[in-house]
């Protein structure tokens, strides 16, 4: 018999993994909570993430994600969680997901005036959508900076941001592309732009532009002209 059908893969050294996982990117997850439709994807969401974060607290070793803060877009942005390491933290960041869940999920937000970064289709959640970027970026500056004087290292990891919207994703992408233009966004590492589509349909859902739309194919395949290191990416799930 063959004596290669018999080797074992090797496994990886253990005694690599925490350096490895010291490595991973804090992230930063900012939620569009904006109605109609949250009242439909909040529910949904907000267990996920709760679920997520229980597993996320509850495995032994080192954690996977070294930091983490949430911001809500509704009626206005808001930090609801500053950077905070996971290992724990559990009650506080259970606190934080059903402050997200009590967000209002009925009624309506007036758009933004034609010309305004997140106008054409955007809902009124365009400009606040850019606020709460550039707010997490200023947030995480001034972190690493006060960690850095602290231990007096510089190795700060970049950043890695999740946008959560029911909004079109390809106009969401653009509008960010185009609000985000001539920002300095060396610390940014990666933004994912993640649209939730509910099981119902678009209802109460604003119609963007023939350009906001497209097929899974095409979403997939934004391409930003901004300065990142890796691309602006588009995920479209169901609720």
């Amino acid at each position: 018999m063959d004596a290669r059908k018999n080797r074992t893969p090797a496994l990886p050294d253990p005694s690599g993994w925490p350096s490895l996982f010291l490595r991973q990117p804090p992230r930063v997850l900012i939620v569009e909570a904006l109605p109609p439709w949250w009242s439909q994807t909040g529910p949904v969401l907000c267990e996920a993430l709760d679920n997520f974060l229980s597993l996320a607290c509850s495995v032994a070793g080192p954690c996977r994600i070294p930091l983490l803060s949430l911001y809500a877009v509704s009626r206005q942005q808001e930090c609801l969680l500053p950077f905070v390491h996971l290992s724990g933290n559990l009650p506080r960041l259970r606190s934080c997901v059903e402050e997200l869940r009590s967000l209002p999920g009925e009624g309506c937000v007036r758009a933004p005036p034609r010309g305004a970064c997140g106008g054409g289709g955007g809902g009124g959640g365009g400009e606040l959508l850019r606020q709460a970027v550039l707010d997490c970026l200023q947030q995480y500056n001034q972190y690493t900076r006060h960690m850095s004087a602290g231990s007096g290292t510089s190795s700060n990891p970049s950043l890695e941001v999740t946008v959560v919207t029911s909004q079109p994703g390809r106009g969401v992408v653009r509008r960010l592309e185009a609000g985000l233009r001539g920002v300095d966004l060396v610390s940014l590492r990666r933004l994912l732009v993640l649209e939730i589509s509910t099981a119902a349909g678009d209802w109460g859902r604003v119609s963007g532009s023939p350009e906001d739309k497209g097929s899974a194919e095409d979403v997939r395949n934004v391409s930003p002209s901004w300065g990142l290191e890796g691309p602006l990416g588009l995920l479209t799930l169901s609720a």
